[in-house]
């Protein structure tokens, strides 16, 4: 297991230290296009640079994936004393560790952004915790599925039919919305509710909960498809 973990290391550590990187992306975003980090104003470029940086940590987190999807690989490692499941052990704890860096670095750089705007006379503003806890588990989710994709078809193949699967459900939101007009204010007014409303205390409590069971039977999802997508990799 330790082999493993530092081949992992260093094969993957630009990866997993750039998740300190992308916890700085909401500031990075209003110096960019506002010029300045310390007006009240800046609040909507902080959302935007908080969502940026979000999409840009899941795209890294599924770079360390990258060159699993081979046979040679995937036979060797079957045959190591800790086998494929020890792999992919390593690899799930390395993904969420990553996501738990970004959230940590993301919270400690927007309280120090929070308290510089309080020791300037700033006022009126909003910490980002909230939002950015909530999408941590949001994050968390969208791993689960995507790993047993990329280990189960490749990552041409699992990329595809994930999105394939994502525009068809995508499609069919649509359809009911233009179905039923009245759908798309009751969605709003329960998004609402479960995240910043009366229920966002429950609904958090329920993510902090399935969110992890979520990713760990994801685990054992992958743990029994690997073998049948290793037998299918091109190369």
């Amino acid at each position: 297991m330790t082999g493993l973990v530092y081949k992992e290391w260093k094969q993957n550590h630009r990866y997993i230290l750039s998740m300190i990187l992308c916890g700085f992306v909401p500031l990075i975003v209003m110096w960019i296009f506002h010029g300045k980090i310390r007006s009240i104003s800046d609040d909507p470029w902080r959302f935007i640079g908080l969502i940026a940086g979000f999409i840009m940590a899941g795209a890294l987190q599924m770079n360390v994936l990258r060159g699993d999807d081979h046979k040679l690989w995937g036979y060797w490692v079957s045959s190591t004393a800790d086998g494929y499941k020890g792999f992919l052990r390593v690899k799930y704890e390395m993904i969420f560790g990553m996501a738990v860096l970004f959230l940590f670095t993301l919270q400690l750089v927007d309280k120090g952004y929070c308290a510089y705007l309080n020791d300037n006379g700033e006022s009126g503003f909003a910490e980002l915790g909230g939002i950015a806890f909530t999408l941590s588990f949001v994050q968390i989710f969208l791993r689960a599925i995507d790993i047993p994709f990329f280990y189960r078809f490749g990552s041409k193949r699992g990329s595809i039919l994930k999105m394939v699967f994502m525009s068809f459900g995508a499609l069919f939101i649509i359809i009911v919305f233009m179905a039923e007009p009245d759908a798309v204010s009751s969605a709003m007014e329960f998004s609402h509710d479960m995240f910043t409303g009366k229920k966002s205390s429950l609904s958090t409590s329920v993510m902090i909960v399935s969110s992890p069971v979520l990713y760990y039977l994801s685990y054992l999802i992958t743990c029994r498809l690997y073998l049948k997508g290793v037998e299918q990799y091109d190369h």
